[in-house]
């Protein structure tokens, strides 16, 4: 399960067609995380 590196909350995003690249919204904090692995998910803050 990946996790918000902002917030530290839990990222249920198993199950959705996420890939590479693309930049989702933490539902807890809103801050904007980029997918860095799709298997297992993980994500990271974008650089700025």
């Amino acid at each position: 399960m990946a996790k918000c590196p902002e917030c530290d909350s839990d990222l249920e995003l198993e199950g959705y067609d996420l890939d590479v690249g693309e930049t989702i919204n933490c539902p807890e904090c809103s801050v904007e995380l980029k997918v860095t692995n799709n298997d297992p998910v993980t994500v990271t803050l974008p650089a700025e």
